[in-house]
């Protein structure tokens, strides 16, 4: 399988908020990432002097990249809570995985 690009990341992460009541934490984001994306190769290569994959700092960088212009934080679709290291869908974000074609 290909490396999973971090903008692949986006609509299964806002799907995953949204199934579990609106809100998921990083930890259980990169679980429900790791189920459904089946990293493989690069992906589970741990990072030099990190405990996590490739793959779980894709998903981390979601939050850690939300400053950019193409975030699915700076577009309004979810919001990130510090406290509690989750991650909430907006109304926007629900507007706009209605629009996303089913696979």
């Amino acid at each position: 399988m290909a490396r999973v690009r971090e903008n692949e990341i986006i609509i299964p992460a806002l799907q995953a908020a949204a199934a579990n009541g609106g809100s998921i934490t990083t930890t259980d984001l990169i679980q429900e990432m790791e189920a459904h994306f089946q990293p493989s190769g690069e992906d589970v290569d741990i990072i030099d002097g990190r405990n996590d994959t490739k793959f779980s700092q894709k998903v981390r960088n979601l939050v850690s990249h939300r400053e950019s212009g193409a975030s699915m934080f700076s577009k309004g679709y979810a919001i990130y809570h510090a406290d509690s290291e989750s991650i909430e869908i907006t109304d926007a974000g629900r507007a706009f995985l209605v629009q996303v074609p089913k696979a």
